[in-house]
């Protein structure tokens, strides 16, 4: 079974992948341990409602 990369809550706040978004919102919407990325995009997708780049 190949599992999907998880990261860091941290390290995704302060990727560059995020870096458009205010990161108290961002923190407040990544509120896990950890995300794949997938999981991630699709929060921040429901919250701010726009695809991320």
């Amino acid at each position: 079974m190949d599992k999907a990369k998880k990261y860091a809550r941290e390290a995704l706040l302060k990727s560059k992948r995020y870096a458009g978004y205010q990161r108290h919102f961002l923190a407040a919407v990544l509120n896990q341990p950890e995300y794949t990325l997938a999981e991630a995009d699709k929060a921040v997708k429901a919250f701010f409602g726009k695809d991320v780049k």
